[in-house]
């Protein structure tokens, strides 16, 4: 489904070295991925590896110096046909749920965004009732959330209204950007939980950034780890363990030092307690 060749991004620079032209510093190094449809592709990287900048260039918002973006063959920075293409077949869902949700909206107004899109898309009108409650059904809530406003909502809750309003314009494939990185750890395994459901119910292909590792094992099929704007290396989840990437054993290791870590401390509570 997503295709992207060689793709380099690079900023204007603060600093003025060039006498003539204007001094960039490179963000992107030719990345190039692939996303079959119906996978879920997980961009792993720190803060400060190029995986927000890629997440834009990935929603159309920032065309990149070269390279190549394919959206079901049709290049999606080439012409007007290729943006539209993606604005139909793409939905974001963004880390701060709380910004991304008018607090003056009403859940029903904020589902009504994305009926709106649907509506733009399709050329025709919608039952817009029965549709604010089979979007809140698809997420686990129902329509007494509908009158409520973001504040009176919990963080969970909030953000499975945010991915209602992107389901609610029918996309072919979402981004999400640390979508879950703002949650406490039970609530973000009860919304992995539901996007998994989403998945496989409405066909789904994503892309899930983030910075979380365990997130990436437990919700994607593949994983790219992105280092200082370089892919390191982009391999199946199933198969992580076996990655010989020294910037991938790094991460992996971190979470089996701080695992074992765990379980000792639960160890030495749990004596502690039977003594």
């Amino acid at each position: 489904m997503i295709r992207m060749r060689d793709i380099c991004v690079s900023f204007r620079s603060e600093r003025q070295e060039k006498i003539f032209g204007v001094s960039r510093t490179p963000v992107l190094f030719n990345v190039s991925l692939s996303i079959p449809k119906g996978s879920c592709l997980g961009i792993l990287g720190e803060s400060g590896s190029g995986k927000s900048t890629l997440g834009r260039v990935i929603c159309g918002l920032l065309k990149p110096d070269s390279g190549e973006y394919l959206l079901e063959g049709k290049n999606v920075y080439a012409s007007r046909d290729g943006k539209k293409n993606l604005q139909n077949m793409l939905s974001v869902v963004f880390q701060d749920y709380t910004t991304s949700a008018n607090p003056r909206f009403r859940i029903r107004d904020i589902l009504a965004e994305g009926i709106r899109v649907k509506e733009r898309k399709n050329g025709k009108k919608t039952d817009r009732s029965a549709e604010y409650c089979r979007l809140l059904e698809l997420v686990g809530l129902d329509e007494t959330f509908l009158d409520r406003f973001p504040h009176e909502l919990s963080g969970g809750q909030l953000q499975r209204v945010c991915i209602a309003r992107a389901v609610a314009c029918e996309p072919e494939f979402i981004l999400f950007d640390e979508a879950i990185s703002s949650l406490d750890a039970h609530t973000q395994v009860q919304v992995m939980d539901l996007l998994k459901e989403l998945k496989e119910k409405l066909g789904l292909t994503y892309v899930f950034i983030t910075h979380d590792l365990t997130s990436v094992t437990y919700l994607c099929d593949e994983v790219m780890f992105l280092y200082k704007g370089r892919i390191t290396e982009h391999i199946p989840v199933s198969r992580i363990a076996q990655t010989t990437d020294v910037y991938a054993r790094k991460l992996l290791d971190s979470i089996i030092e701080f695992d074992e870590e765990y379980d000792d401390e639960m160890d030495v509570k749990e004596s502690e307690e039977s003594a």
